[in-house]
């Protein structure tokens, strides 16, 4: 495969001036910008930097497996906890550019943004709770199979050890390698596929809000955000070049495969930062085909999510799809895709935060999903201090008490000839923000018993049915599977419940597969039948 000559050259060494112990420079010690740094060769292999190359990357049978991953939005912005991971840097210079009741809050806690600006937030991040095997526990409890991070936000502070930008947790704030803790602690369980989430081609004027005319001459003199020894950290065109940044974003890639090699990369909103060359398109086919030639040199099968294909990232015929909540996902969705989902939204912890979705919601989702060929990863939102709140342990918790019965429905599982049947239609318009109505999908509903999801074992010999309620009759009919129906035209020699030793009563007439539910459950939320 053809090097790049930008690849070729050697990783410079970044300059490290006026860091000083406590966490983050200060603003007035800080006075020369660390060079940019290039990204590190790129490795020849099977893959070359272009779509139809990429491509052909299969998505591998451990993901088919999996169906259930967590990772966490967690950084600086989690001090602040208002706002959700965005709203505090877009809102805190500015008032009217973003939510103007968090440039309040900014400004009464923190005082006026010439005096404290986002980086002053960062001796405040010092992670006193972060205990990565702790987090780790809680995914892993709750029956997730690939679990990590979102490991660099749009404010573009990143959670790993980095030689390539001096803005990391190793140097500044918890002075951890958080991310090198997560892998670690997602290793050791030996079952665990490990996942990193990559925001940052997003970050550049995304400080500024994109919006370089509307700040005066007097802005730029008294905010830290227009301060040229802060241009690697507030990128935008005011003091920075997005040459620069895209070198860095690039050798951020490379530099976290090379370094944590993860099964799962996700990555948020490309699609525009590559329609102005920041990063160009070629950096990002480079950076991907570097994940995928190194994985492949060490026998490691990987996934790269596709966030809304062909509007928000990459080609539709590339990678994992991937859509936030299901939105703009069509009803005849096929195999396979993904759906990312904050436990409870905003996608970052807050004070007070309303935690409505329970157990319950989030379970049906992924047997809903899993059943039409889905895998469901679902963002935590720990505190500031690294702690996970209480409230999303026992969700966390509810969701592994359920797989722990039922897992064999869900997982290694295949989908069937469809996905269902019952009277809960889930696929929806929903109107955006601007009020243009999208397709979307409305998990919130009521769920019948007889609203029915299944799975197959992979030789095809077992069929699950999970009804998504406990019937107050006592029975379901399974119409899918009536006598002579096209779907299973073959004899059923048993129906068991999973988690429920007691003897199952059914019968099958040409109405469907009649099914008596035993005295008492096994679980709560949903009830998985055997049937063979």
């Amino acid at each position: 495969m053809p090097i790049t000559s930008k690849l070729t050259k050697l990783l410079s060494v970044v300059i490290f001036l006026g860091i000083i112990a406590s966490c983050a420079p200060e603003k007035a010690e800080q006075t020369v910008v660390p060079e940019p740094v290039i990204a590190q060769e790129q490795v020849s292999g099977p893959y070359e930097p272009n779509w139809e190359s990429l491509s052909q990357d299969e998505i591998p049978e451990w993901m088919k497996d999996a169906k259930f991953g967590v990772y966490t939005h967690w950084g600086i912005y989690s001090v602040v906890a208002n706002g959700g991971p965005a709203a505090p840097l877009k809102s805190m210079y500015k008032r009217e550019f973003n939510k103007p009741e968090i440039h309040d809050y900014m400004t009464e806690t923190y005082g006026k943004p010439e005096d404290f600006g986002y980086i002053d937030l960062i001796p405040q991040f010092t992670a006193d709770k972060f205990d990565a095997e702790e987090w780790v526990d809680v995914m892993a409890d709750a029956g997730a199979k690939f679990g990590g991070i979102c490991v660099v936000h749009h404010d573009g502070f990143l959670l790993w050890d980095s030689k390539v930008n001096r803005w990391n947790s190793k140097n500044m704030g918890p002075k951890r390698d958080i991310f090198g803790e997560i892998t670690k602690a997602v290793r050791a369980r030996g079952d665990m596929k490990l996942a990193a989430t990559f925001h940052h081609g997003r970050t550049y004027g995304f400080a500024t809000g994109g919006k370089m005319d509307k700040w005066t001459e007097e802005d730029r003199k008294k905010f830290d955000l227009f301060d040229p020894q802060y241009s690697d950290f507030y990128w935008h065109d005011g003091h920075s070049t997005r040459e620069d940044f895209s070198n860095q974003w690039r050798a951020k890639i490379i530099e976290v495969v090379d370094n944590y090699q993860p099964d799962f990369i996700w990555f948020d909103g490309l699609n525009t930062s590559m329609k102005n060359d920041t990063p160009p398109v070629s950096y990002v086919q480079e950076a991907i085909a570097h994940f995928f030639n190194t994985a492949a040199a060490r026998g490691q099968e990987v996934v790269v999510a596709n966030k809304h294909a062909g509007k928000f990232n990459f080609p539709a015929e590339f990678g994992l799809l991937s859509y936030e909540n299901g939105r703009d996902m069509l009803e005849d969705v096929e195999p396979w895709f993904l759906i990312d989902r904050a436990i409870a939204y905003p996608w970052a912890y807050e004070h007070n935060k309303n935690y409505k979705d329970k157990a319950d919601y989030h379970t049906r989702s992924l047997i809903d999903l899993v059943s039409r060929g889905g895998v469901f990863l679902l963002s935590l939102t720990p505190k500031g201090d690294g702690s996970i709140p209480e409230e999303e342990k026992e969700i966390m918790a509810g969701i592994g008490a359920w797989l722990k019965v039922n897992g064999e429905a869900i997982y290694s599982t295949r989908p069937w000839k469809i996905f269902g049947e019952g009277p809960t239609k889930l696929a929806t318009m929903k109107p955006t923000q601007k009020g243009v109505m999208k397709p979307g999908w409305n998990y919130r509903q009521e769920f019948s018993p007889q609203d029915i999801r299944f799975t197959q074992s992979k030789d095809g010999k077992t069929l699950y049915a999970t009804s998504l309620n406990w019937p107050e009759s006592g029975k379901i009919i399974v119409h899918s599977l009536s006598e002579g129906s096209d779907y299973f035209p073959g004899e059923i020699s048993s129906v068991e419940m999973l988690g429920n030793k007691d003897k199952i009563k059914w019968s099958r007439t040409g109405s469907g597969l009649e099914i008596t539910f035993p005295d008492e459950k096994p679980c709560d939320i949903a009830y998985s039948f055997r049937i063979q």
